[in-house]
């Protein structure tokens, strides 16, 4: 589904990626992982159009789409979440949820102010599919709620709820899990799977190993830009160059 050849971007005298390549399968969880700092994040930008590749190529379904706008990006079917929530706080769960169908919409200007037939159709379709997204994320009971006033475990599911209100067949989720408790990231899990079950592959950067090890059968590992190692769970858990690039290098054995 999604190809990265040689992946490289540089701020000025730095690269913060460089020439990294991975392949994710239709139909998986895939980690990328790897300590602060590594490029996670500014590999997810590059996917989603935030940053435009210095060389490189990324490959979505055949086509290539490195260095397109986001929206546009969004369209083909690719949502993301980021590391810091962004909710619209003032408005309420179920319009955070209608924004994520924006790209979805075929109204047009006019048809919007004159509330057509077909306008006022599409909007209780989309209203219907948005209490759906809600239904399955746990949220349906607070929908009328506004964002500010779920929890942060609810916050983030939320955030997952909009993205996947675009319809993607590519979901990329940054640290979803970070700030949960211990029962928010094995419900996060569960969810995670659940999204997967749904026919939507999953790119996932997150820092809890156990949930890392968990949901995901392949996982990419980062340390200074660079790709050092990539497999199974089971392989990159005793991997010795990932456990040194995570806990430095003065380990036994």
């Amino acid at each position: 589904m999604l190809k990265v050849e040689n992946l490289t971007i540089k701020f000025g005298g730095l690269t913060a990626v460089d020439n990294v390549n991975f392949e994710i399968e239709r139909g998986s969880i895939f980690g990328l992982i790897g300590p602060n700092g590594a490029g996670k994040t500014t590999c997810f930008n590059m996917i989603t159009g935030v940053y435009r590749p210095t060389s490189g190529r990324v490959i979505f379904n055949g086509n290539e789409i490195h260095g397109m706008e986001p929206f546009r990006i969004n369209a083909l079917g690719i949502a993301r979440t980021y590391q810091n929530i962004n909710l619209f706080k003032k408005m309420t769960v179920l319009e955070n949820t209608l924004v994520g169908f924006h790209t979805q919409s075929k109204a047009g200007l006019a048809a919007a102010i004159f509330r057509f037939s077909s306008q006022q159709k599409e909007e209780t379709s989309i209203r219907e599919k948005s209490m759906e997204i809600l239904r399955f994320m746990g949220l349906a009971g607070k929908a009328n709620l506004p964002a500010s006033g779920l929890s942060y475990g609810e916050q983030r599911r939320l955030e997952i709820s909009r993205a996947m209100a675009s319809n993607p067949s590519l979901l990329l989720l940054d640290e979803p899990a970070a700030g949960m408790n211990s029962k928010e990231k094995a419900d996060l899990s569960n969810t995670i799977q659940r999204i997967r079950d749904r026919g939507i592959t999953i790119l996932l950067v997150e820092h809890d190993m156990k949930l890392i090890m968990r949901v995901t059968q392949t996982i990419c590992v980062l340390n200074f830009g660079k790709k050092i190692a990539q497999g199974e769970p089971g392989y990159i858990q005793n991997h010795k160059e990932v456990v040194e690039a995570y806990l430095g290098s003065g380990i036994d054995g």
